[in-house]
């Protein structure tokens, strides 16, 4: 049977029945929206409806129902028919489209953005308590395990809907959610939530000022609970070290790496020169001379500026890299004129900018809000970046510059408390 979502972005499916649930396909935005139970019994088609019924050996009856409109909707029904209290498995809604979905599963709030070359799509939680499932798209609409007492009846809700736009467009997070949810240590989270309760964990202090919470949370990623009408919904929030901090926590360190040698250097120009980590840092650079990589040669080109004579090395160094013709290699070297590549030109120095630019951007999750298991690399914000200057102040350069301000907070909290070379280095490129 077919479903319609109809208005200025209309997109057609077919619904198809599983051996434990039923599924529909499109070929726009959303490519598949699946409801399966695993453990229950065999689905059965609803009559004249879009839909499946399906029972549990437990005595308890699950219906899903999808309805055609300017916003497709898909209810989700779970009915106890003991008289006793019985826990069964969820429900699971896996999602799918052109590229990776971007979820966020939160209890009483969820979306889905499903990014694509023709503007987003996007699934909204109306009602339920989601908890995510394992990838992306993928989560349960009323967490995995259900416990019903007698007689008892649960509920889910999503809708779909269809945006214009291209693949750097994405839809708006929750008005509710705080602007900023990764801050400098020592400054607060503000959450504005006139009739909602904030909960946060033991590390974690809050201080309520009129409508308002101000959530101080520790160095890395916590998490805070949001209870309103609907139950709880849980959002990330961060604090971290400044850059500056991060490269002196691991020039203490004294790591052995190329990218800690570039580090160093970073710490030293901006601070100033310790013989001893000046030392160590030709120590180490020699012993890269025979086998260089990227960060030794635009470590060996800083180094000339603190007065160490390897401005040959350098040269060779970046010869040898240059021939590799590696993508992130020969950005790095052009990023710091090693490579006869004029940036500020609008050159961009091996591959296609606009495609390495909108994947280093989807590899940061848009910058949204997410509960997929997502870690983003020093790397990619810095390509995210640099691809946004690119841009300019155009409306997508302006969405590049946002996801990778807001990726690159959420790293430098995650780095405040488990620092990396490689990630702190790619964060330090100019």
């Amino acid at each position: 049977m077919s479903i319609e979502l109809v208005g200025s972005v209309s997109e057609h499916f077919e619904s198809r029945l599983l051996p434990d649930g039923i599924e529909i396909t499109g070929s726009g935005r959303l490519h598949k929206l699946a409801i399966t139970f695993p453990g229950w019994l065999t689905p059965r088609v609803a009559g004249e409806s879009v839909g499946v019924d399906i029972e549990h050996e437990e005595g308890v009856t699950a219906r899903v129902r999808f309805r055609s409109g300017q916003r497709l909707r898909v209810e989700i029904s779970v009915e106890s028919d003991s008289d006793d209290l019985v826990v069964v498995p969820g429900p699971v809604m896996a999602v799918s489209g052109p590229r990776p979905a971007v979820s966020w599963f939160a209890g009483a709030s969820g979306e889905i953005v499903l990014p694509s070359e023709e503007g987003p799509g996007l699934l909204t939680q109306r009602r339920g308590l989601s908890t995510p499932g394992e990838g992306s798209g993928v989560g349960y609409p009323l967490e995995a395990e259900l416990t019903l007492r007698a007689r008892h009846t649960l509920s889910a809700a999503w809708t779909y809907e269809a945006y214009q736009g291209d693949l750097l467009d994405v839809p708006s997070e929750p008005s509710w959610l705080p602007w900023v949810r990764y801050v400098e240590r020592g400054y607060a989270v503000e959450v504005v939530a006139p009739d909602g309760v904030v909960t946060v964990e033991d590390r974690t202090r809050v201080e309520e000022v009129d409508d308002e919470f101000e959530v101080y949370p520790p160095e890395g990623l916590t998490t805070v609970g949001l209870w309103g009408p609907g139950g709880q919904t849980l959002f990330e929030v961060g604090s971290y070290r400044p850059l500056s901090g991060l490269r002196a926590m691991l020039v203490r360190e004294q790591s052995n790496d190329d990218a800690w040698c570039y580090v160093a250097l970073r710490h030293l120009l901006e601070t100033s020169v310790d013989d001893r980590i000046l030392d160590r840092v030709d120590f180490l650079l020699g012993g890269m001379e025979e086998s260089p990589t990227a960060w030794s040669a635009v470590a060996c080109h800083l180094a000339t500026r603190l007065g160490l004579p390897l401005a040959e090395q350098a040269r060779e160094s970046a010869t040898t890299v240059l021939s590799r013709g590696l993508v992130d290699d020969v950005l790095l070297l052009a990023v710091h004129q090693v490579a006869p590549v004029d940036l500020a030109a609008g050159a961009w120095p091996v591959g296609d900018f606009d495609r390495l630019g909108v994947e280093a951007v989807a590899a940061l999750g848009y910058g949204r809000i997410s509960t997929d298991e997502r870690v983003e690399r020093g790397r990619d914000v810095a390509v995210a970046k640099l691809f946004a200057a690119g841009l300019g102040e155009s409306e997508r350069g302006l969405h590049a510059a946002a996801c990778a301000q807001v990726a690159e907070a959420r790293k430098l909290s995650a780095l405040s408390v488990r620092p990396n070379s490689n990630d702190v280095a790619w964060l330090s490129v100019p």
